[in-house]
């Protein structure tokens, strides 16, 4: 997607009147906030989370363990979905083009110092990619209670990086509904069935999974899920 296309998605929502020139100036970018703001940002319920277990058969304890971990609850900050930018994933899918004139949000290494602490610090970066490459932008960060990385559109049955975008903007439903069309995707259901915290942070959370206890992290959350 160009940025004269992002622009009439936009147009479409109603959030954009200015001109589809394809330039992502001022108007273009406050649109497109707007259009990941409006929400209606409904939680997700028992009965969702419940739901969606039977659709995977595992115990609803451990959706809500990905839950607790991936956004600390936090599904929604400020009225848009919780998001995570990652720089190098950015500088991947761009070729690695923009690492030497824009190193702050490209670079060809994960560098945990790039990232912003504030959810409007990391709108703004966000953002900042977007204004280079719409489609490397959306990709590049993680979104919403699950964290799912937006190059995983496809798999989550979303036509393009936006789509997917706005789609986790809307509520806690449809997040979850990414979740489960990703774990499936992905190959993880069998994972979750065991509760095999190791094979899933693996594939769910890369291998650099151990760096952060990301198995061990969910386990714990899972004990007290069950312990609740």
């Amino acid at each position: 997607m160009d940025h004269a296309q992002l622009q009439r998605r936009l147009f479409s929502l109603g959030v954009y009147q200015g001109a589809i020139d394809g330039k992502f100036g001022p108007l273009s970018r406050a649109a497109t906030l707007k259009a990941l703001t409006d929400g209606p940002d409904y939680e997700i319920t028992a009965d969702d989370v419940a739901a969606a277990a039977r659709d995977i058969k595992v115990e609803p304890a451990t959706i809500w363990t990905i839950y607790d971990v991936e956004a600390a609850g936090d599904a929604f900050m400020g009225g848009r979905p919780t998001i995570l930018p990652e720089p190098h994933r950015f500088s991947r899918s761009t070729g690695h083009r923009y690492d030497a004139t824009h190193p702050r949000i490209s670079s060809r290494t994960w560098n945990r110092k790039l990232y912003p602490g504030s959810q409007a610090a990391r709108w703004e970066m966000l953002m900042d990619m977007v204004a280079l490459d719409v489609d490397a932008g959306f990709m590049s960060a993680s979104y919403g209670a699950f964290q799912i990385l937006g190059e995983n559109f496809a798999i989550c049955d979303a036509p393009d990086p936006w789509s997917f975008a706005w789609r986790q903007s809307r509520t806690e439903g449809d997040q979850l509904d990414a979740f489960v069309r990703f774990v499936r995707g992905k190959g993880l259901v069998g994972a979750l069935q065991r509760r095999d915290w190791a094979a899933f942070a693996k594939g769910y959370n890369g291998t650099a999974y151990r760096e952060n206890k990301y198995d061990e992290r969910l386990a714990a959350a899972y004990a007290k899920r069950r312990a609740a």
